[in-house]
């Protein structure tokens, strides 16, 4: 077994890239996780949101930024920048965050202009409306995704994985809520079993995806 724990951060980065094994990215989200989340949700207050009901789906979004492209620009980066991939990692969660919770404020105004926050003027993002490139971005993101879903399940519960799936990331259900569904039958236990196996699967999928295969 490959130890990934012992790695340092550029080699684990590669390893991602380079590798189709889940085991790599399990470990580089068990090291920025929490700096994702936290960031996500710093950036959540600031602009008045809850950060309970956008934070999940905002960290998938990262992670999936974070891994395209063979995760060539985290790469890169890390290969010249060690000392700062944290910060990046941060940045791009920012910008994930403040993306999203601009375009609702737009559409909450009738798409016109907002105020932008101090973090927005700190890292001197553009301005995208709901029907922007950030909304289109993220359409298409969401189909690659639901591809990906589709491919890793199977069987007569293909259809109920799916649903969990989309359950907990796009409602923002919680595995107990899913689980008191009557149609879902399964326990909590369950259910976190379905979304933990479906994120590996994808994750290992794009990584695919992006080798070629």
């Amino acid at each position: 077994m490959i130890p990934y724990s012992s790695m340092a951060v550029e080699e684990l980065i590669r390893a991602c890239a380079e590798s189709s094994d889940s085991a790599a990215w399990e470990e580089f989200m068990s090291r920025f996780h929490g700096d994702i989340s936290l960031s996500i949700i710093r950036t959540a207050r600031r602009w008045g949101f809850s950060p309970q009901e956008v934070v999940d789906d905002l960290v998938q979004d990262t992670y999936f930024k974070l891994c395209s492209d063979k995760c060539r620009r985290l790469y890169e980066f890390a290969i010249t920048h060690r000392d700062t991939i944290n910060a990046y990692v941060k940045t791009v969660a920012i910008n994930a965050a403040r993306d999203y919770f601009k375009s609702q404020q737009s559409r909450k105004r009738g798409g016109r202009s907002v105020v932008q926050s101090s973090e927005e003027l700190e890292l001197k993002a553009k301005s995208e409306s709901l029907g922007g490139q950030y909304a289109m971005e993220r359409e298409i993101l969401l189909h690659q995704i639901d591809d990906y879903v589709q491919r890793c399940t199977e069987g007569p519960s293909q259809e109920r994985d799916r649903t969990v799936f989309w359950l907990h990331y796009r409602r923002g259900m919680t595995a107990k809520e899913i689980a008191q569904l009557p149609a879902i039958r399964l326990t909590v236990k369950g259910v976190e079993s379905v979304i933990s196996r479906l994120k590996r699967c994808i994750v290992a999928q794009m990584l695919r995806s992006e080798e070629g295969y």
